[in-house]
């Protein structure tokens, strides 16, 4: 029997269709019904062992969960990127970033990076060369704590991620402002004491103090931070600072190198006098220096 073209154009359309429907079908059950796409492990790098264990936990916590209460989170093309972004951020309050990408049909890979602190606002806060807050669950006592008078608090959305950021009162650029203090608080705390916590004033003093508070740095925000510490090297090079420093240092009540190529000191129960080396004066800052100077030219 001869089938007519009309009727063999009809046969094909719809065993297309069928086909494509089955297809469909097949690719949906296996899908949903299967695990042939299920997620069953997490590739996550960039943190410690126990808060990998932690994130790797609660992750697998979103199995049973669906998005738009259809599709579940646990396949490998509709896992939900926010909500892993969320989860990594509830354990890993550190995070700065983090990148995920499915690895073959059943492990996403999460790389989570770091905020880095340069300095902490409280044992258990830290701040990020560029001004970012964050909570830490880190020991972060050896970065010095930093308080700026005026400073304002703001928060902002990056890569779906919201921040907590420190605002500067006086318009400088915040990054430039922290890591050029936190490059001279170190020096300082290398070769002079080891600096415990810095208080920038709404003058623009910047005061560096010891872990007592007894002894300080003072200089000022928009000095020369390279000027600043090559006069401070000079100062404590010389004598009689140099000897005092050698013998006496925690007696040292401030050091103060906010006027110029001179560095003012006094040490506990020291009395009035001045300097015997150029740029080093004793006690009262501004009221000897034309004292200072009389006196070095007459010897």
């Amino acid at each position: 029997m001869k089938i007519k073209k009309r009727t063999l154009t009809n046969i094909i359309k719809w065993t297309i269709r069928l086909t494509g429907v089955g297809v469909v079908s097949g690719l949906l059950y296996c899908y949903f019904a299967t695990s042939f796409f299920t997620i069953i492990s997490y590739q996550i790098s960039g943190i410690d062992e126990v808060s990998r264990r932690t994130l790797d936990r609660r992750l697998h916590e979103l199995d049973t969960k669906k998005i738009y209460k259809f599709f579940p989170l646990n396949k490998i093309f509709t896992y939900s990127g926010n909500m892993i972004t969320n989860t990594v951020r509830d354990v890993v309050p550190e995070m700065a970033t983090v990148i995920m990408r499915p690895v073959g049909l059943h492990s996403v890979k999460i790389e989570v990076t770091l905020l880095k602190p340069v300095f902490r606002m409280s044992d258990t806060e830290g701040i990020t060369s560029d001004g970012i807050i964050f909570s830490t669950k880190y020991d972060i006592r050896a970065f010095p704590r930093i308080n700026i008078a005026s400073s304002t608090i703001k928060t902002f959305k990056s890569s779906g991620i919201i921040f907590t950021e420190l605002s500067l009162p006086f318009g400088e650029n915040t990054q430039d402002f922290f890591t050029q203090v936190s490059s001279l608080v170190g020096k300082m705390s290398d070769v002079i004491f080891p600096v415990e916590s810095i208080v920038v004033e709404s003058t623009g003093d910047v005061s560096c103090f010891d872990k007592e508070g007894k002894s300080k740095i003072i200089f000022l925000k928009d000095a020369d931070y390279k000027k600043v510490w090559s006069t401070l090297v000079s100062a404590i090079d010389t004598d009689p600072l140099k000897t005092k420093l050698a013998t006496n240092k925690e007696g040292l009540e401030y050091l103060d190198v906010r006027y110029g190529n001179k560095v003012f000191y006094r040490f506990k129960g020291m009395t009035f006098q001045n300097g015997s080396v150029t740029g080093i004066l004793g006690n009262h800052a501004t009221s000897t220096q034309s004292i200072s100077t009389t006196t070095q030219s007459t010897h």
